[in-house]
């Protein structure tokens, strides 16, 4: 398992715009990848790269980043194009919404931002967002 945990993290580091570019993503108000994401689909060609957590459903009181995919643009030099994350909370009624944040970026400088809030159950009751609706709800629900 321990092997594993590492084995993990070294492929991490050496995907395109993996962890080591965190500092990038904060520059650019970018949800991170966290340390409890293990990295999937390495170059796959429909969804870039992607990290999930382990875990599918958070704990109270808590936001999980559930996963992200990183989505490189299709020219020969890989610059970031896209990033998708998705957040889930559970609410005091028991049930599990999603929340999921659509980055654009031109440049490595220029970020566009759409979202999309739902719940995982139904009935689904979802809300397409502009980027000022996902800085709201950023807030709200305290993502750093």
């Amino acid at each position: 398992m321990t092997y594993d945990y590492f084995d993990n993290k070294k492929k991490i580091e050496n995907l395109n715009y993996g962890i080591n570019a965190n500092e990038l993503r904060n520059s650019l108000n970018i949800p991170i990848i966290k340390d409890n994401m293990s990295a999937e689909n390495r170059h796959d060609e429909f969804f870039g790269n992607r990290w999930e957590t382990w875990r599918q459903k958070p704990k109270e009181n808590e936001v999980l980043h559930a996963w992200k995919n990183v989505i490189p643009s299709e020219n020969e030099n890989y610059v970031l194009d896209e990033e998708w994350d998705a957040f889930r909370k559970k609410e005091t009624n028991g049930r599990t919404r999603q929340f999921n944040i659509y980055c654009e970026v031109i440049n490595d400088s220029i970020i566009t931002r759409t979202g999309k809030i739902f719940y995982n159950s139904e009935p689904r009751e979802r809300t397409e967002l502009n980027e000022k609706e996902v800085d709201s709800i950023i807030k709200i629900w305290n993502i750093k």
